[in-house]
């Protein structure tokens, strides 16, 4: 049984640091064969030096794309194997620059011809291979610069989240929950409005008006609640009402509801959405700006907590 394959994708750092492993304990042999007391891990900074030295360890940092302590910890090993050297540098004292000792260059024809070999070889084992491991790297590492491997693990994790969520049509049964979820943070942050509680009270008046309502259901409970107003004669609608239970705040139901007003609004003809807010509550604007909503001039409001009004266009 072959435990790290059998895990698949999820080992697949694994299994090329296996096989990285593989191949550098059998190039060692090749080494060996020939003499030579050299540890295939180094053989980036010996050649690189061999081809560009004397450089700094920051200069190498970067040619070789790996930390400033992993150059220091090969250069040692190669300096404690004689063929590498470390000096102050003569413009600069605070600079140590890495070169080849009179040994390394010494052996260095040898080396050249063994990395000719080795090099045909490998040429040959990667050719005889149905997918060419080398253009399959230079992609993968093409991609990861591209987007870093945790923000690629966070989008994911997004995306699970918001497929979790399950997005309700309003009905009468669900009165109670519009209403507790909206009193919950509004209480916490403001004082209710006569304008909160005549909506509040009566949410199928939005529904008689051509508005709408969506609930958000996560794990068999509503979490979150949207509301949509639509406003007399345009065809624009208001999003009101919108709240998400702390208890479930980080788990994308927000932004789950934002979308699918957003969508029914779209759906409902709309050519833009608008909606108030205040500016201290930072989450809910920074979730309003990332949805596409920008901020537009104010105009007269029933509600004494709105000082910002931002405008989705549709």
């Amino acid at each position: 049984m072959d435990f790290i394959k059998e895990q698949g994708e999820l080992a697949w750092g694994s299994r090329l640091r296996r096989l990285s492993d593989t191949i550098s304990s059998q190039a060692a042999a090749v080494y060996q064969r020939y003499g030579l007391d050299f540890d295939p891990k180094c053989f980036p900074l010996f050649r690189l030096l061999s081809e560009q030295g004397p450089l700094a360890v920051t200069d190498v940092a970067s040619n070789l794309g790996v930390s400033h302590p992993a150059v220091i910890q090969v250069a040692r090993e190669l300096e404690r194997r004689g063929l590498v050297v470390s000096e102050k540098s003569t413009r600069d004292a605070r600079v140590r620059l890495l070169d080849l000792s009179d040994e390394g260059r010494e052996k260095l024809p040898e080396f050249q011809r063994i990395w000719q070999l080795i090099r045909e070889v490998n040429e040959g084992l990667i050719r005889s291979q149905k997918h060419n491991i080398l253009w399959a790297a230079e992609e993968l590492e093409t991609a990861l610069s591209t987007q870093n491997y945790l923000s690629r693990f966070t989008d994911h994790l997004k995306t699970r989240q918001q497929e979790a969520v399950e997005i309700l049509d309003f009905q009468p049964a669900f009165a109670p929950d519009f209403k507790r979820l909206n009193v919950e943070w509004i209480s916490k942050y403001f004082v209710l409005e006569a304008q909160d509680i005549e909506q509040l009270d009566h949410p199928e008046e939005i529904l008689h008006q051509g508005g709408h309502i969506l609930l958000a259901r996560l794990d068999g409970e509503i979490v979150g609640t949207a509301g949509l107003e639509k406003d007399p004669g345009e065809a624009s609608f208001a999003l009101i009402k919108m709240a998400v239970s702390e208890r479930v705040r980080g788990k994308q139901v927000g932004r789950k509801l934002g979308l699918a007003a957003i969508e029914w609004a779209r759906q409902a003809g709309a050519k833009f959405l608008w909606l108030e807010s205040n500016t201290s509550l930072t989450p809910a604007l920074t979730l309003y700006q990332s949805l596409g909503f920008y901020k537009v001039n104010s105009t007269p409001t029933p509600f004494t907590r709105a000082n910002i009004k931002m405008q989705l266009d549709l």
